[in-house]
């Protein structure tokens, strides 16, 4: 359960918003069975109940504008000589992650996600401020930064930049290159063209011999394959063992 609300974090606001539209339906079911028994303000507040949920829900998925249905996903990394501003739209806050905090940094590509991520641990964990004019729920409980492991999805704004601005800021020697792990061997290339506008459809047999993390960075110069879980317990046994 904690790694899908980690993938979506999303679900941290719509499943309190479920379980009140679902009272809302259950006040409903029995309030038809007793409707003479139920006060004018009664079916106001259970219609409350069923609407106002199904509304946020609304806005969350969609967005109550077309900005906000354009920008949803919209995170943004911004770099500086001091460190990342991870810009993250849904929870209207910005977290900024210093250079000299970070120990190591995991690319994954896992082919049962839709997106690759960075998987960054630090030893500090980032200063996250809230924008101007927040979001109403944002306001009432706002984003912190509460773990050491930071994900940063490939849809970010900016998210190819990472490895070089690494070798640049944390000088160190970075010798990696973004790769489809689904794109082994081309099997059928077809081209078609409709107008002046020109397609191109491929279908690739997997890549073999896939490892799924690589190491971008590390700190402690340790390389190797190994899952995020498992470099997490080497880094714990290592922070105790200093």
């Amino acid at each position: 359960m904690k790694r899908i609300i980690e993938k979506n974090p999303v679900l941290i606001f719509v499943i309190p918003l479920l379980i009140f539209f679902l009272i809302g339906c259950a006040l409903l079911y029995f309030a038809a069975h007793t409707v003479e028994m139920i006060p004018f303000y009664g079916w106001i507040l259970i219609g409350a109940f069923i609407i106002l949920p199904m509304l946020v829900i609304y806005g969350f998925v969609f967005g109550f504008s077309p900005r906000n249905a354009v920008a949803s996903n919209s995170n943004q990394l911004i770099f500086s000589p001091d460190g990342i501003n991870f810009e993250m739209v849904l929870f209207d806050c910005s977290c900024f992650i210093k250079w000299n905090s970070i120990d190591s940094i995991i690319y994954s590509d896992s082919r049962n996600e839709e997106y690759a991520e960075y998987i960054i641990y630090v030893n500090e964990l980032p200063v996250c401020t809230q924008k101007e004019n927040p979001w109403w729920l944002n306001r009432l409980f706002p984003y912190q930064q509460k773990h050491h492991k930071i994900s940063i999805k490939s849809d970010a704004v900016n998210f190819k930049d990472l490895p070089d601005l690494v070798g640049k800021y944390l000088q160190s020697k970075v010798s990696f290159e973004f790769k489809d792990s689904r794109k082994g061997t081309l099997i059928d290339s077809k081209t078609f063209t409709e107008g002046s506008t020109r397609t191109t459809t491929e279908h690739w047999k997997p890549a073999r011999n896939y490892e799924p993390f690589e190491m971008i960075f590390d700190k402690y110069n340790r390389t190797g394959y190994m899952s995020p879980e498992e470099f997490g317990q080497k880094l714990n046994i290592q922070n105790i063992a200093a």
